[in-house]
């Protein structure tokens, strides 16, 4: 469990993160962390993960408070695994190397090592390039093989920014579907700019905009709107003057759909209450195609929460 308590990190006189709380557990989901190029998320997960000190506020990993005690810093990063954008790797290793170091410097048992190794080796397909410099490597095995080191120790606690950069779509689906895997016994933080990304994977979505949450909320509620979907014709009624008569109806759009008789009505309710327009629309003779919410895209929230 992550508890974060009005958290501020400031560079200078720029406050990068201003007063956040939150708390992301197994019962979360997949948690996106999302926000515009310099809007803090970035630093957020640095704090998460001991890269960076806030200047106030309280963080509790697995209800361990993080100060500067050496023995409680270490027993979080024990339970942390972060792979950050840019994947510092060492471009002299082998990956096989690579993994094993990364192994004994996260102080897995050794008698767990070659099974846990075994494990990621096969279900991140890196079989081919066991013997291979890391400098070597495409981008999108240089992000696989930083993956696999992230979680070589199974952390409890898992934050990826931008896990799947550099990889082929096949790759992205595979990786996708191993992150989903992983949020069923873990508490995961999944950061990044593609925004279908965080439709398929993410349950839960934390919006950041210059420093403070915008957002809270599950995905499906964040595309949740009070406007419903009409289409409809009607040999004798105007449908749009008559639905300008029903009161639970704020706004209406009308549009045209080519090659039909058919029309698209877009109606923004006073209320989220959809039953009471079908009631309303049941007394009429209409011949009805379509009755249905209209959800909105991530990318129209995010825009709208984010652009000022």
């Amino acid at each position: 469990m992550i508890h974060v308590e009005n958290l501020t990190v400031k560079y200078g006189d720029f406050c990068a993160v201003d007063n956040i709380s939150f708390i992301v557990d197994k019962e979360s989901g997949i948690t996106g962390l999302l926000g515009p190029n310099g809007a803090g998320k970035t630093t957020t997960m640095r704090v998460l993960t001991g890269y960076l000190q806030p200047a106030e506020g309280k963080i509790e990993i697995d209800h361990i408070p993080f100060d500067q005690t050496k023995e409680r810093r270490l027993a979080i990063k024990k339970r942390i695994g972060y792979l950050p954008e840019s994947n510092p790797l060492y471009p002299e290793m082998l990956v096989i190397e690579y993994l094993e170091f990364m192994a004994y410097a996260k102080q897995l048992e050794e008698s767990k090592i070659k099974d846990r190794m075994n494990f990621l080796i096969e279900t991140l397909e890196l079989q081919s390039h066991l013997y291979t410099p890391l400098s070597l490597l495409s981008k999108g095995f240089r992000q696989r093989a930083a993956l696999a080191a992230t979680l070589i120790h199974d952390p409890e606690i898992i934050i990826l920014d931008e896990p799947t950069t550099g990889l082929d779509p096949n790759q992205i689906i595979s990786i996708r579907n191993f992150i989903k895997s992983l949020s069923k016994e873990k508490t995961l933080i999944l950061s990044t700019h593609i925004l279908k990304e965080v439709e398929d994977v993410c349950d839960r979505v934390i919006i950041i905009n210059k420093g403070k949450i915008v957002a809270d909320k599950k995905v499906e509620e964040l595309q949740h709107s009070n406007s419903m979907v009409l289409i409809a014709k009607s040999n004798k009624d105007n449908i749009l003057n008559e639905l300008q008569k029903i009161h639970i109806i704020k706004n209406i759009q009308e549009e045209t759909i080519h090659n039909s008789e058919f029309k698209r009505y877009i109606c923004e309710l006073k209320e989220d209450k959809p039953e009471l327009l079908f009631n309303e629309i049941k007394k009429y003779d209409w011949d009805v195609r379509e009755f249905a919410s209209l959800e909105r895209s991530l990318e129209e929230v995010f825009r709208e929460l984010t652009v000022s």
